[in-house]
């Protein structure tokens, strides 16, 4: 499974301390073959044998010894703790761009800006627009190479939007389809749920963010990273009412919906419109629905299409010995190693475009429409120029998440006016920024 965040805190208090990485396993600085890189993922047990088997290969070829160190998924964040505090941390992990950017202030990661474009491996070109910018830290330095990309978008049952007179969902549908749709699915079950919620990011400031910029307002904030401003216009506010009114009709689930069993009700056929990643696939198929479903992107709005950007990746310790032979490891898996791990474990795309080849590949020799759909918005939001960024990246993000609370979701609730409840979460974060 594909998660977001998975050890903010533990990495920002270490990288606050200002405590040192050194790699624990690479050779001396001089030719690649007989080096030893080591690595870390936080993957499932699939997912790292796939890793496994194309490391090997990779071994086999270049003469550099790769080794992945065992992480169990639940206890990455106290593993990779543990190995920074006594300096034995992997040559390269995985990461998210939140804990890249809190280790980079503390100058705890190595700077890739030489490796990229240099003639020996992954090129600054070739990743999806928008992905590589998540990396560099304030000054420019590029301490993270993105690996995994998360799209998001909308789960459907082709049979009760049949059966309701609707067309599915498909690359270039509108926020006001959107609207219509769900509206027009509630009158036909009132009893039903329309639009289950799964993943927070539809009505977070974030997706309230991508509605205004696509419908010709303003961005909640100034920058991806490294925010200095953050701001409201009509438009993102009249994106939030929206929201909000969806959530009271009973088309929209609320903030506080418990997705638990999300997945199973969808997979039964008891809910026709699911918002999610596209890692649910691998929950929802083997679930074996009986109906027509698929996967639509994000919808466009009437100045223009902003879809999400967020990859994972992976970062090095600043100290490391053979930054050749990491270099030729990790560009390696960001093409070769990843074509092959998602062509058997269709986990996610790799916001490095030619490392999506396998993640297609196995998705094509599925053939269900389902596949071919999940395969097809993937490539459409990666491919889009205009982005928004799925969560706060900068050290104050987890200090917004207690705001969002406690002023954004009452709002979308109906237990304040949305002028407040946006107002409050604009001050609040405003106020996280200057401290």
């Amino acid at each position: 499974m594909f998660h977001r965040t998975r050890w903010i805190a533990a990495a920002a208090a270490v990288a606050i301390a200002g405590l040192g990485l050194t790699g624990c396993s690479s050779s001396g600085s001089g030719s690649d073959k007989g080096a030893t890189v080591s690595y870390m993922t936080w993957e499932s047990n699939t997912t790292n044998s796939a890793l496994d088997k194309t490391m090997a290969k990779f071994a086999k070829s270049s003469g550099i010894k790769v080794t992945r160190e065992a992480a169990p998924n639940a206890d990455y964040a106290q593993k990779l703790a543990s190995l920074i505090l006594s300096k034995k941390a992997p040559d390269f992990f995985w990461c998210t761009t939140a804990e890249a950017q809190n280790l980079a202030s503390e100058g705890l990661l190595y700077d890739f800006s030489s490796k990229l474009d240099s003639g020996s491996g992954l090129k600054a070109s070739g990743f999806a627009p928008g992905s590589l910018s998540l990396w560099k830290s304030k000054d420019g330095k590029v301490t993270g190479i993105p690996t995994l990309a998360n799209t998001y978008g909308f789960y459907y049952n082709a049979d009760t939007f049949k059966s309701a007179g609707l067309t599915v969902p498909k690359a270039g549908w509108t926020w006001d389809d959107l609207y219509n749709d769900i509206a027009k699915l509630k009158a036909a079950d009132p009893s039903g749920t329309p639009l289950i919620n799964q993943w927070p990011l539809l009505t977070s400031p974030q997706g309230a963010s991508a509605y205004s910029v696509a419908n010709g307002g303003k961005p909640f904030v100034n920058s991806f990273i490294h925010t200095t401003k953050v701001q409201a216009d009509s438009t993102f506010v009249d994106g939030v009412s929206k929201f909000a009114a969806a959530i009271k009709a009973g088309q929209m689930t609320n903030p506080d919906y418990d997705a638990t069993n999300a997945m199973a009700a969808f997979s039964n056929g008891s809910v026709p419109l699911m918002f999610g990643g596209q890692w649910l696939q691998n929950f929802i198929a083997p679930n074996h629905p009986k109906m027509s479903w698929g996967f639509a992107p994000w919808p466009v709005g009437t100045k223009g299409n902003v879809q999400p950007i967020e990859a994972n990746g992976v970062c090095s310790p600043s100290t490391i010995k053979n930054p050749d032979a990491v270099w030729k490891t990790i560009s390696y898996l960001d093409t070769t190693g990843f074509n092959e791990a998602m062509k058997t474990n269709p986990v996610a795309p790799i916001a490095y475009t030619a490392g999506s080849k396998g993640y297609y590949a196995s998705l094509e020799a599925a053939g269900d429409p389902a596949s071919l759909s999940i395969g097809a918005s993937a490539k459409y939001e990666l491919a889009a120029k205009d982005k928004f960024v799925t969560e706060f990246l900068d050290p104050w993000a987890t200090k917004a998440a207690n705001i969002v609370t406690t002023s954004w979701n009452p709002a979308l609730e109906g237990k304040t006016s949305v002028d407040a409840g946006v107002g409050s979460t604009v001050s609040g974060i405003k106020g996280l920024i200057a401290q």
